[in-house]
């Protein structure tokens, strides 16, 4: 007999390779394509219980609801202080909106700038009017803003208020002399 077809002993490595090999010859079923069926089952009996056509909404319009007595009594008493209603409680405790309140909505936009732009016209010293309407005509609220640092006086605030006014009257005049001196070369 010739030594190399002597028949080889088994041992158990050989016996446990063998058991892994003809369990991964078994076809195992796809854990992807068993999700996908049970999400198709999943969906078809949700559209299945849905209607095929949805309603349509029917239009109403919105209307609020009518404001209260005390809501009507507010907005009566502002009118007569010549005040928007949000500054009303501070003008009935203190007398007038303080310079804090003013320049906080003012950095914040919107309906609340305009309304504390029609108190800090009320409040402002009466020569920055003109560098006010110019302020909210060209949108420079940056320059109007450094004007209040907070946790000062508002006395502080109007200083800087007329400071920035003087420096914008000098600013206009001067560009008003340049464009007459142009326009005299011109002709």
């Amino acid at each position: 007999m010739n030594p190399r077809h002597k028949r080889k002993r088994r041992s158990c490595y050989d016996r446990l390779r063998a058991r892994f090999l003809r369990a991964s010859r078994v076809h195992r079923p796809d854990p992807a394509g068993s999700a996908v069926m049970q999400l198709l089952a999943l969906f078809t009996v949700l559209f299945g219980r849905m209607p095929l056509s949805l309603p349509a909404p029917a239009y109403v319009p919105y209307s609020p609801p009518p404001p209260s007595q005390a809501a009507l009594d507010r907005a009566d008493m502002a009118r007569r202080f010549g005040v928007p209603i949000r500054y009303l409680d501070l003008v009935l405790s203190t007398g007038h909106v303080p310079y804090s309140v003013l320049f906080d909505h003012i950095r914040q936009g919107g309906a609340l700038r305009r309304d504390a732009m029609i108190e800090l016209r009320k409040r402002a010293p009466e020569v920055s009017l003109d560098w006010l309407k110019y302020i909210q005509m060209h949108g420079r609220w940056s320059d109007l803003v450094r004007c209040y640092v907070p946790k000062e006086q508002d006395e502080q605030a109007e200083v800087r208020m007329l400071s920035c006014t003087l420096l914008w009257a000098e600013e206009v005049d001067g560009k008003c002399k340049t464009k007459t001196d142009l326009h005299l070369s011109v002709l």
